[in-house]
């Protein structure tokens, strides 16, 4: 028994270790190092949308309010059942916003949508945002910037929930902080793994260099991460920016239950065997290891009281760590959490995980009324 409270504290050890390299990359970048380089003029901005009419209402006043007078925003719609089109083509019609358009996607599913986005616009920069987000009056901006320099292809951003009340919604923003986290880290030493496409930037011609969605086409969802390693194969992760500046972020709205929180990270987790490189099997695969030690250690803690102590110290240690390296990424967004949130919150994330397993498996999913 003492072998195996040895091996969690060693467990420990190292996670802490990881931890603390993770959040040593975490550095937020100052809104002045952008502030005076001029903006590109000849973009758009893409948002596929499909059954989100309620989101739409908000989407759409916070883009008028927030945009540059002169931004082209096309709307493409992916064969929604509700009005959302209707309600898009009244606004603009109302608000006389010449420069916004409603398009109807030539295809079935997002990848389909931002491509008949991509050819509507015709611009030379593409930014892409997701139906239920909100932005700032610096986004755009912001996510311009780094084109100022011929070799950058491609800038990711950061999302995350709003804030709401309950543990379930503190929950996903202390999640979302650990997939900002790994994001950053991965771009910094040039071995990008992931981003969104509710906060994503490329340039057009890298889109047609590398033949945009083609050979991903059937896979419903990750049509964010398949682009972003197309490019990266292509030209390089210098080409690539990760940008974790407050006023580069995309407020997404939260999910309502667990049950949808499960069916969103299945369908996530499902492309785990469809990348071409060993670094998401492996890394999906330390995930479900990660989570199933952590939840073996509740009845191995009441085999002795020997063991009882040491997994306390072992807990503590997780939780400080947890708290000190990802309240950094939290703060830098304006958000501070008490310690029952962040100790619930270590608990619930394990099962979470294990609950979303047979189904990222299995590749099984309902999502915007699409069965895969």
């Amino acid at each position: 028994m003492l072998a195996i409270g040895i091996c969690y504290f060693l467990f420990a050890i190292s996670y802490t270790w990881g931890l603390y390299l993770l959040g040593k990359a975490w550095q937020v970048e100052s809104p002045c190092q952008s502030a005076s380089l001029p903006t590109p003029t000849d973009f758009s901005i893409l948002v596929p949308f499909r059954n989100e009419e309620r989101k739409l209402t908000a989407l759409l006043h916070n883009l008028l309010v927030n945009l540059p007078l002169a931004s082209k925003v096309v709307f493409i719609d992916d064969h929604s059942e509700d009005d959302g089109a209707a309600l898009v083509r009244s606004f603009i019609e109302a608000f006389d916003v010449q420069n916004w358009c409603v398009e109807p996607s030539k295809g079935q599913g997002k990848k389909a949508a931002l491509t008949t986005g991509i050819e509507a616009s015709q611009a030379k920069i593409i930014l892409t945002i997701d139906a239920d987000v909100s932005l700032s009056k610096e986004w755009v901006k912001t996510m311009l910037a780094p084109f100022n320099k011929e070799n950058i292809q491609l800038v990711a951003g950061p999302v995350m929930t709003y804030s709401n009340a309950g543990i379930f919604f503190k929950f996903q923003q202390i999640e979302w902080a650990s997939l900002l986290l790994v994001s950053n880290y991965f771009f910094k030493i040039g071995r990008p793994l992931m981003c969104s496409g509710a906060n994503l930037a490329f340039r057009t011609s890298a889109f047609e260099a590398v033949a945009g969605y083609s050979g991903n086409f059937h896979i419903p969802s990750g049509d964010d991460e398949f682009l972003l390693k197309k490019i990266n194969k292509r030209f390089g992760p210098d080409a690539l920016v990760y940008l974790n500046s407050p006023s580069a972020l995309v407020q997404t709205e939260p999910l309502a239950s667990p049950e949808d929180w499960i069916c969103q990270r299945s369908r996530w987790a499902s492309k785990w065997n469809v990348h071409k490189e060993y670094g998401h099997g492996f890394t999906a695969a330390l995930l479900v290891f990660f989570c199933l030690i952590v939840l073996a250690s509740i009845p191995l803690a009441f085999v002795s009281w020997k063991l009882t102590c040491m997994f306390l110290l072992v807990w503590g240690l997780k939780l400080l760590a947890e708290k000190a390296v990802l309240s950094k990424v939290l703060n830098s967004f304006g958000l501070i959490f008490s310690n029952h949130i962040w100790f619930l919150s270590g608990w619930i994330y394990p099962i979470m995980v294990l609950a979303s397993l047979p189904n990222a498996i299995l590749g099984k999913y309902t999502w915007k009324g699409r069965k895969n």
